[in-house]
């Protein structure tokens, strides 16, 4: 799984240096609204010739999505994972020696020098 993991990443990488390369390469339309009122192409609803570049950077962007949607799929995990009494037997510490279920052994001793000590009230 790793394997395909690490082509998905490298091809999209590659794929998304050349989107932005395409994209940074378009020439502009000139439909931009000047002073004299350009923008308009000589037709009713602008120019409609695609060239190359435009071609290549659409099919660049199909391509990035279908990576994108693939890594998902690569990269997810099973789900989350429910420990066994296996795996807990692994994470438990062992106890200090002087100590029972995790307690201090004097609890008259406080943990900080210089904290005042929880003594139980005299009659």
């Amino acid at each position: 799984m790793a394997i395909i993991q690490t082509l998905i990443l490298v091809v999209f990488f590659i794929c998304c240096t050349g989107l932005i390369f395409l994209i940074l390469i378009q020439s502009g339309k000139g439909g931009s609204m000047g002073i004299m009122g350009g923008g308009g192409s000589g037709t009713a609803f602008g120019s409609s010739t695609i060239d190359v570049v435009e071609k290549v950077a659409f099919w660049f962007a199909i391509a990035f999505f279908v990576l994108a949607i693939l890594a998902a799929i690569a990269f997810a995990d099973a789900g989350p994972k429910v420990p066994t009494a296996e795996d807990e037997q692994k994470t438990e510490l062992p106890a200090q020696p002087g100590t029972t279920n995790g307690a201090p052994a004097n609890p008259g001793v406080p943990a900080v020098p210089g904290a005042p000590v929880n003594t139980p009230a005299q009659p």
